[in-house]
């Protein structure tokens, strides 16, 4: 194998999933449900299982990191006493490629039998007919992922990461997020200490 011609190939696979993205009315859509969360001061959860999972903790460190309080709930820990952490009218952000994970569709199940069906959840996700239970769905599309095994997340997981940052900065900066704001959540490590030398 010519390593680096497949390195080229498998970083042209993911580019040309991002460069596909589309902005459409659906990103605005989950903007908009996270920007009244916040506003109304209650938490917004992340979810997901696998690779998917990893981007959920991610998404959830980025919010609270701006000033949006956020926690991840694994699914299968859900089904065994962490769904009481989810109260009602929190957003639940979902991240499952498939739209059909059982674990995520099993949790939904219980939190909207536990909290009379009052929570928000958005589904992000490459499937627009998903199983898992959702309010909304942002459908990135049928992509190809980048390992010669197409089972392997890859890009799905690239463009998952893309549109949570998306997702997250964009409300954070409507609710006035600036350089104070991240200044007061970070008064340590490198970030920390680029501030006090500005």
């Amino acid at each position: 194998m010519n390593l680096k011609h497949r390195a080229e190939e498998i970083l042209a696979i993911q580019q040309d999933a991002i460069a596909n993205l589309k902005i459409d009315e659906s990103w605005s859509k989950c903007i908009e449900f996270i920007t009244l969360t916040a506003k109304k001061h209650e938490k917004i959860i992340t979810t997901g299982i696998g690779k998917a999972g990893i981007i959920a903790q991610k998404m959830s460190a980025t919010l609270a990191s701006i000033g949006v309080p956020s926690f991840y709930v694994h699914p299968a820990e859900a089904l065994h006493g962490d769904i009481g952490r989810i109260t009602p009218n929190e957003l639940i952000i979902i991240f499952s490629h498939s739209g059909n994970t059982k674990e995520i569709h099993d949790m939904i199940t219980n939190v909207h039998t536990l909290n009379d069906r009052k929570n928000t959840i958005i589904l992000i996700s490459g499937n627009n007919k998903p199983i898992i239970p959702h309010t909304f769905v942002l459908c990135y599309g049928d992509i190809q992922e980048s390992s010669s095994v197409m089972k392997v997340p890859s890009t799905s997981t690239t463009i998952m990461l893309i549109i949570a940052d998306v997702l997250a900065i964009t409300a954070a900066e409507s609710l006035g997020f600036n350089d104070e704001w991240f200044k007061k959540r970070h008064p340590a490590g490198a970030i920390g200490q680029s501030y006090k030398n500005s």
